[in-house]
């Protein structure tokens, strides 16, 4: 009897430290980036390289981790701010489909809109591409949208170019072999796959001008005028003035708060470990909580309320 006894009671010990353990281990994160040349797959594979929970989905981009964010097919994603203003507001491309349940985390950094064209070409500004092969990015992508909103600041649209929807990667081999005369890009500078094609063939990027800026920061308030600096790229000999957007994590409400607390502390406590591939990942609390366009996950808020960043009342949940 008594050995039958210790045995139910060790069954049962077993028992509850499975469940235990089980208990303290988090669920997978389905972390959604974008296609393999850009920087959100590549910030999103750095984050799962120092947190096993977290899985890279790769999608492509910004309008499609908000439509799998709703749908809950992730539970993270890396946006541009302009898209997910329209996400949450139900405008532009979200008109009649609001994102609810999107819950801003941090800015991550700013991503500068790049128009790439090689050193010898005749396009000189956006106006130029009236009539040419250009790839805008894939389709539900957030260079998609700010490439109609550059072409609309000149008086075109994409019934007056050649339109290509293509990834970052077929866009710079498109480039090199002659079937396209240029592309846009809506990434960190320097960026990989622009560092590589650089090195490959002579590029040139357009300069905005200061019609294009004008219309781009009075179109939306995250948009903020930008300069890639001369040596950011081979054969890059001068300061290009341009536009930025910052690239916000974002969260399902859902998510447990513990969870999203911890993830947004290992932005900032392994920042250092993050720059060492991504090198203008931000470490600063008050750019990644400033003119966010949505609110803030309750788990956000507790780790910047426990590090002394105020998050206003009308941001929180």
């Amino acid at each position: 009897m008594r050995k039958i006894k210790n045995t139910i009671i060790f069954m049962v010990t077993v028992a509850i430290l499975t469940m235990f353990c089980s208990c303290c281990k988090r669920s997978e994160i389905k972390l959604g980036s974008g296609n393999e040349g850009g920087i959100y797959y590549k910030f999103a594979d750095t984050l799962s390289d120092i947190d096993e929970n977290i899985t890279n989905i790769r999608t492509a981009g910004s309008q499609a981790n908000m439509r799998l964010l709703k749908d809950g097919f992730i539970n993270m994603g890396i946006v541009q701010s302009d898209v997910l203003s329209e996400a949450v507001n139900g405008t532009g491309d979200f008109n009649g489909n609001k994102i609810n349940n999107a819950r801003a985390v941090a800015a991550l950094y700013m991503e500068s809109f790049q128009i790439i064209v090689p050193a010898d070409s005749d396009i000189q500004t956006p106006a130029d591409l009236k009539g040419k092969k250009v790839s805008v990015g894939e389709e539900d992508s957030g260079v998609a949208k700010n490439a109609e909103y550059i072409l609309n600041s000149v008086s075109l649209d994409y019934n007056m170019i050649d339109v290509r929807n293509m990834n970052y990667q077929k866009s710079a081999e498109a480039l090199k072999n002659g079937s396209i005369d240029a592309f846009f890009v809506v990434l960190g500078a320097p960026c990989d796959i622009i560092t590589q094609l650089s090195e490959e063939m002579d590029i040139r990027i357009l300069p905005l001008d200061d019609r294009t800026i004008s219309y781009m920061t009075n179109l939306y308030d995250g948009y903020y005028e930008t300069v890639i600096k001369a040596g950011t790229y081979k054969g890059i000999d001068e300061d290009v003035k341009t536009v930025g957007v910052k690239a916000v994590l974002v969260a399902s409400q859902k998510m447990d708060s513990d969870t999203v607390a911890d993830i947004t502390k290992m932005l900032f406590e392994e920042n250092d470990q993050i720059k060492k591939r991504i090198s203008f990942a931000n470490n600063d609390t008050k750019f990644a909580t400033d003119n966010i366009p949505c609110a803030f996950h309750k788990g956000a808020v507790e780790y910047y309320n426990s590090i002394g960043t105020a998050i206003t009342e009308e941001d929180q949940i």
